[in-house]
């Protein structure tokens, strides 16, 4: 995977970690969309670990 592509990937980690927290702040942890999003983070984190090795 070229580093552009593992460059976008780690903003769109941040991104979705970042919004997770703000959400975290104003709705319950167990609610459909916070667990929605943190699939969304354990997605993205395992694709760039398949390729950062």
């Amino acid at each position: 995977m070229t580093s552009k592509t593992t460059h976008t990937l780690l903003k769109n980690i941040e991104r979705v970690r970042h919004d997770l927290n703000v959400m975290a702040l104003t709705i319950d942890l167990s609610s459909p969309d916070i667990i929605s999003r943190s699939q969304e983070l354990d997605h993205l984190l395992n694709e760039y670990k398949s390729i950062a090795g």
